[in-house]
């Protein structure tokens, strides 16, 4: 068959399921609109399962097939990629029909839309601790469900773009040589995140942005500023004994000795 040929049948193939869609549209019954919308939602057409879906809703008594059509209704949106709309589909879906037997996915389907919106690491994280709670919550609801496990993976996605977020602020200011501001956002993350990854490695900073702090202080500060940086090196080397960090940090806590000692001997 030439390419001509094949390019005409599909075009044939393509304006007569158009027609028939039109059709039943239309001019169809409740029974055959819901199984047309069922047929283009499991294709994926999303858009035309959509537009019968929204036909339907309200028009079955309730229960099975009215459940069914907004449950569908609802997952056309997230098929979409509207997480917005289709988050307010499943939470209205769930406070609508509370023993619906598509209430546990739906259930799971808000958590999954405000996992979805949430934004990438480098910008404000308000929605990802959003979808945290909203998974947290379907996870000790549900405690059973098959889809803890995929929310707990959803969760632990979203804590490590947390993670890389506090870092990368810390590491912001640290590199604007703007210690104190580094100094309080790595302590900050130690505090609110204990298990982010690398935790040595920002431990260090700590130790680093308290150093540097007192460094570029004025002269009358710089004693107890080199005090603190001196107890941060300390808490270091006795967390850790051996990294590739300790070298550095022993040498800080030398010099922050000896330049405490220096500045009491020149205030005399």
């Amino acid at each position: 068959m030439s390419f001509r040929l094949i390019l005409i049948t599909l075009l044939c193939l393509g304006l007569t399921t158009g027609c028939e869609y039109q059709k039943v549209l239309k001019k169809g019954t409740l029974d055959q609109k819901l199984e047309t919308s069922r047929k283009y939602y499991n294709k994926g057409d999303y858009a035309r399962a959509q537009i019968m879906l929204e036909q339907l809703i309200g028009k079955f008594p309730r229960g099975t097939d009215a459940e069914e059509v907004y449950f569908l209704f609802s997952f056309t949106h997230f098929g979409m990629n509207d997480y917005s709309l289709a988050g307010y589909h499943f939470q209205n879906f769930a406070e609508r029909y509370p023993q619906s037997k598509y209430h546990e996915q739906a259930a799971f389907m808000i958590a999954r839309c405000e996992f979805e919106q949430t934004l990438v690491a480098e910008l404000d994280q308000t929605n990802t601790k959003k979808a945290i709670e909203a998974i947290q919550l379907f996870i000790n609801r549900y405690p059973q469900s098959a889809s803890v496990a995929t929310g707990n993976e959803l969760i632990d996605q979203l804590r490590s773009r947390l993670h890389e977020k506090a870092y990368s602020t810390a590491m912001l200011y640290f590199n604007m040589e703007s210690y104190l501001s580094a100094y309080t956002s790595f302590k900050n993350a130690i505090i609110d995140f204990p298990d982010i990854p690398e935790k040595d490695k920002v431990d260090f900073y700590i130790v680093r942005s308290a150093f540097l702090y007192a460094k570029q202080s004025v002269k009358t500060e710089q004693s107890s500023r080199y005090e603190t940086a001196l107890e941060e090196a300390d808490e270091f080397l006795t967390n850790y004994t051996n990294n590739k960090y300790v070298k550095d940090v022993k040498q800080m806590k030398a010099d922050s000795a000896e330049l405490i000692a220096l500045l009491k001997t020149t205030s005399n």
